[in-house]
């Protein structure tokens, strides 16, 4: 139960020192009111984080009145190894990679405390895999996928029961020794959008039109039916897919087509752009009438991460060529993280303007995370020289205006989300 050693330990703590002092002037112990037991808190706000262990990441959940400014391990439930945290609604998810499950938790309203009120098993429905990201679409209805195997798991988050498996096209990858997956996923328009991600597609082939392209997963919920929509004016696709003010979806390049373009065999004239942006039609097909060229207007030496578009501004995380170099050896190239500040900049899509945008400067990595109350949460990490790890938990209060709410040293922030109350 959350928050159990604390309370025990301010509990002790209050009545020693109330035994060692005299009553306060003035106050008349039977007009003293005790807070009522039964009062509802007004807010509960639902992290999650790993710290990294001997033994493997190690996961924790923390429910709390307001996002906390530091991860206090003791007032946290500590949910164990290959653990992931989710929520919908007023209630956390921990999917298990390890048992193939899924657990609901219910949270009190009095005390924030919290334990498990249901759980899902995926074994039975030929779930093999060790993460996943459920898709919810109602209160009723909720998804989970294994594109390797070709499986949409329908389930319900109220009764945590199955409620179909669907049969799907497998995902197969185009390079022999690579491995293409399905892990984040959008829902929108009556459709689940899942980015496919191609694991190291560089060690094994020569890299060209025929072999790569981006690659979405769109699941019809309408009709239960999947397609995977294709695009070969990008070479591969990152899986954390950013949304503009009118909610489309933008697609943006994987880090790896960076380390493609320096170290593998690569012919710009016959290969796919390693640095383009795509944006996604409300109906799932691909926007023929937008790509956008990153490299014809940055110097980019490694492509970190798309933050977000608004008002056909996209906001960059890269490291510039001019800052630093990839080391010579592809095994040596996380080493450029150590010793180079990434830059953050701001591109009009439309014009091709490039602005600098200090205000998410300190950060190396800039990633959304979820939209609370029309306000969208982003879980940011940067490096010191000694690759020193901290996540940060922002707010985005306007285009240039961020609050940030936590900041976390050699742990890392998953999830971020308010069960209810005001933010």
């Amino acid at each position: 139960m959350i928050k159990i050693f604390g309370l025990l330990l301010f509990i002790g703590l209050f009545f020693t020192a109330c035994s060692d002092d005299d009553p306060a002037p003035n106050s008349d112990p039977d007009t003293q009111a005790d807070p009522d037991p039964d009062s509802e808190l007004e807010s509960a706000w639902l992290t999650g984080f790993r710290i990294e262990t001997p033994q493997g990441r190690l996961w924790y959940m923390n429910v709390s009145e307001e996002v906390p400014e530091n991860y206090d391990i003791s007032e946290s439930i500590e949910l164990g190894l290959n653990q992931t945290v989710y929520s919908f609604g007023e209630n956390p998810f921990v999917f298990d990679g390890n048992a193939k499950t899924i657990t609901k938790w219910d949270v009190d309203k009095t005390d924030l405390s919290a334990e498990p009120s249901g759980i899902l098993s995926l074994v039975s429905s030929g779930y093999n895999r060790t993460f996943a990201v459920p898709a919810f679409v109602s209160e009723t209805r909720a998804f989970v996928s294994n594109l390797q195997e070709g499986l949409m798991i329908e389930w319900n988050p109220t009764d945590m029961s199955i409620t179909q498996v669907y049969q799907v096209e497998p995902l197969v990858s185009k390079h022999d020794n690579a491995q293409a997956f399905d892990a984040f996923n959008y829902v929108w328009n009556n459709k689940i959008f899942i980015p496919i991600a191609q694991i190291a597609p560089s060690i094994c082939c020569e890299i060209n039109a025929d072999n790569m392209e981006t690659v979405v997963a769109v699941f019809d919920l309408g009709t239960n039916t999947l397609e995977y929509v294709t695009d070969e004016r990008m070479m591969a696709t990152v899986i954390r897919v950013p949304r503009d003010e009118n909610g489309r979806l933008y697609i943006a390049p994987e880090q790896e087509n960076s380390y493609i373009q320096k170290y593998f065999n690569y012919d710009i004239n016959e290969a796919p752009s390693p640095h383009t942006i795509l944006r996604m039609n409300e109906d799932g097909s691909f926007d023929e009438d937008f790509a956008f060229d990153l490299d014809d207007v940055l110097d980019i030496e490694v492509f970190n991460e798309l933050a977000f578009v608004f008002d056909n501004k996209a906001v960059i995380n890269y490291i510039d060529s001019s800052d630093g170099q990839l080391p010579p050896a592809y095994d040596d190239r996380r080493e450029i993280f150590s010793g180079t500040s990434a830059r953050t900049v701001a591109v009009d899509l439309v014009t091709g303007e490039v602005t600098p945008f200090d205000v998410l400067d300190k950060y190396d990595f800039v990633i959304y995370y979820n939209t609370i109350d029309g306000k969208d949460y982003y879980i940011n990490f940067s490096y010191d020289t000694e690759g020193t790890e901290t996540s940060y938990i922002v707010r985005q209060d306007g285009f240039e205006s961020y609050t940030e709410l936590s900041s976390y040293e050699n742990a890392a922030a998953q999830w971020v989300d308010k069960l209810w109350g005001d933010q």
